[in-house]
């Protein structure tokens, strides 16, 4: 089960990732990359996770579930 802190570390770890490999310096290996987005996809908030903090702070998300009919 994830915890609010290993979620909150896996949304701020995944930002820290993509702004590391946007920025475009140094070499790194497709090993390294799967390995740490493995690490933070294990506690990443699935859809249905920011859908209940959307209804809750409707202001800071938007629900990722609403408008998806087929789902």
């Amino acid at each position: 089960m994830t915890t609010p802190d290993e979620r909150t570390r896996a949304v701020v770890g995944a930002r820290d990732l993509l702004t590391i490999l946007s920025d475009g310096r140094g070499p790194y290996s497709g090993d390294l990359v799967r390995t740490l987005a493995m690490t933070l996809l294990r506690h990443y908030p699935l859809e249905v996770d920011i859908s209940v903090s959307a209804a809750a702070l409707p202001g800071l998300w938007a629900d990722p579930l609403s408008g998806r009919e087929g789902r």
